[in-house]
């Protein structure tokens, strides 16, 4: 009987070691959602379904990337010396949805990005005449991964690897 409780002790200890450790392993990164920027037309996106991008270059990330033409507010500035840039196209559509950044973070050089996508719910009287591409930018302080992965409402949606 000791034998037993003293086994069931230490596979519980073990255990919880070891899921101490995968909590550990994460840390959640500070980001900042960019506003100002518009999707290129000739912008590489995947047809129905969103597509993440990943810019830590400045050039590479004007490619795809354009400042709105507003004059009365200027886009969001980006630092590339101490930020990369996490960019998530949606499919074109008549009603865009919400779309909220839930959590930001890296674990084992894998970078994770959760959003939630809400539709609308609110009675549209007149749609848009010509469908827009939703995007979410959000600037992270430069990291050094192997993976991205795109996470929407839980499902995960795209996995980047980094070419090395």
């Amino acid at each position: 009987m000791q034998y037993l409780r003293n086994v069931r002790f230490t596979s519980f200890l073990v255990i919880g070691f070891f899921v101490s450790l995968a909590v550990l392993g994460q840390e959640n990164l500070k980001h900042r959602l960019l506003h100002g920027y518009l999707l290129s037309t000739d912008a590489p996106v995947v047809k129905g379904k969103p597509t993440l991008f990943v810019f830590e270059l400045a050039d590479t990330f004007g490619e795809v990337f354009k400042a709105a033409s507003s004059q009365s507010k200027q886009p969001d500035a980006i630092n590339f010396e101490k930020e990369m840039v996490i960019g998530v196209a949606l499919p074109a559509t008549n009603k865009p949805p919400k779309l909220s950044i839930s959590r930001v973070f890296v674990q084992d050089s894998t970078l994770t990005v959760r959003y939630i996508r809400m539709t609308d719910s609110a009675v549209v009287k007149s749609p848009l005449a010509t469908p827009i591409q939703p995007t979410l930018l959000i600037a992270i302080p430069k990291q050094t991964v192997l993976k991205t992965r795109l996470i929407e409402n839980g499902k995960v949606m795209q996995t980047l690897k980094k070419d090395i």
